[in-house]
């Protein structure tokens, strides 16, 4: 898992995550603003990049409202490349979150790691987006730093066909 203090390397060229970069720059503006950008994805879970100089705060930290944005896209990302995965659609938004700011963020570059969906939960959430034309997903975000987490988000996912 990518940590505050190692710059993660990041995953060979790879279409559907240049087209959630695309996304996210066009469908949220303030992403490309920020610095946002997908630095890789696959088993381990979806790791979305922020540098800290436009996102730090008073204190020369990263500014919570930019880890809080930061996770909640690693999170929405998830959500859009698992419906792709799937060969389904929907619109996603996030229904309800939690952020606990364990440690100031400090690093030239922030990473933030999705937890991969467990394959139980990727079956229920198919079956209710077959059913009932909804479903939801619950996530979890870390930004971790070299002895545990510094931030620990958890997300509340809803997609709408």
């Amino acid at each position: 898992m990518p940590d505050a203090s190692a710059k993660p390397v990041p995953a060979p060229a790879n279409s559907r995550l240049d087209e959630l970069q695309a996304l996210v720059e066009r469908e949220i503006p303030m992403c490309a603003q920020m610095g946002m950008t997908v630095h890789s994805g696959g088993p381990e879970g979806l790791v979305m990049r922020l540098p800290l100089g436009p996102n730090r705060n008073h204190q020369q930290t990263a500014f919570a409202g930019s880890l809080n944005a930061l996770c909640t896209i690693a999170g929405w990302g998830t959500v859009v490349l698992l419906l792709k995965e799937l060969k389904r659609e929907g619109n996603v938004v996030i229904r309800r979150s939690a952020i606990r700011y364990q440690e100031p963020v400090a690093t030239a570059e922030i990473f933030a790691r999705c937890h991969p969906v467990t394959p139980e939960a990727q079956q229920y959430f198919l079956e209710m987006l077959d059913e009932k034309k909804q479903a939801k997903l619950d996530l979890v975000v870390e930004i971790a730093g070299p002895t545990g987490p510094l931030v620990t988000f958890t997300g509340s996912y809803v997609v709408i066909q």
